[in-house]
């Protein structure tokens, strides 16, 4: 098992996403209203006696049947390439050939914009305290392993802080050089003084029966 540890000294909080109600306005019943039909009047008119004349068939006069033009379809051309990543990623932390860093919200929020699962994930921080946190390899990663301590300020002692647990959080599989963006969700209520500080970032080559995603918090 190779195994890369990288020690991190980060403190970080997730901004809670806005709720939105949506109000349903009611459908009017349409009105309706069903006018009397008027009887009809009968007048016995004379039947006059039809006057019949033959006419010679005309001969049909056969017509051309239009041939449909066939439509050209557009070729379409080749799009470009998408760019290679830039690596080494701008912004990022290394050590032992492992990049991280911790991103803005605004990056956070771009990601998710195509990111469903990390959609969830932001999600739950409204509830319960978050860090977050980006990694990359040199090489690929069978999966990534985050341990991180939650500490809130300690009133008493100013500019110090109280560990209230630990938290272990697994990442699905990357490839080389590619990015991975983590939600780091506790499993502490909300709070603007909780802080999730990531303490050690491992990139595992072996494989696991461990559920992927997933967040083991232990308080204490």
């Amino acid at each position: 098992m190779k195994r890369y540890l990288t020690a991190l000294a980060l403190v970080l909080a997730l901004t809670p996403l806005q709720s939105f109600a949506v109000t349903e306005s009611p459908t009017p019943t349409p009105t309706v209203t069903e006018s009397p039909t008027p009887t009809p009047t009968v007048t016995e008119s004379p039947t006059p006696t039809p006057t019949v004349t033959a006419s010679p068939n005309p001969k049909a006069t056969p017509k051309k049947k239009a041939t449909p033009k066939k439509k050209k379809t557009p070729k379409k051309k080749p799009g470009a390439p998408s760019p290679p990543a830039k690596w080494p990623p701008k912004g990022f932390k290394v050590m032992d050939n492992i990049y991280w860093r911790t991103p803005s919200v605004e990056t956070m929020m771009n990601v998710a914009a195509n990111n469903a699962a990390l959609t969830r994930a932001i999600r739950a921080c409204k509830k319960f305290s978050c860090g977050r946190i980006q990694v990359a390899s040199i090489t690929g990663c069978l999966y990534w392993e985050i341990e991180s301590k939650v500490v809130t300020r300690n009133l008493d002692i100013p500019g110090s802080f109280l560990t209230m647990g630990m938290l272990r959080t697994l990442v699905k599989t990357s490839s080389e050089k590619q990015v991975v963006t983590a939600v780091l969700r506790s499993g502490v209520e909300y709070s603007p003084t909780v802080a999730v500080v990531p303490t050690a970032v491992v990139c595992h080559q072996d494989q696991t029966t461990e559920k992927i995603p997933s967040n083991s918090y232990i308080s204490g």
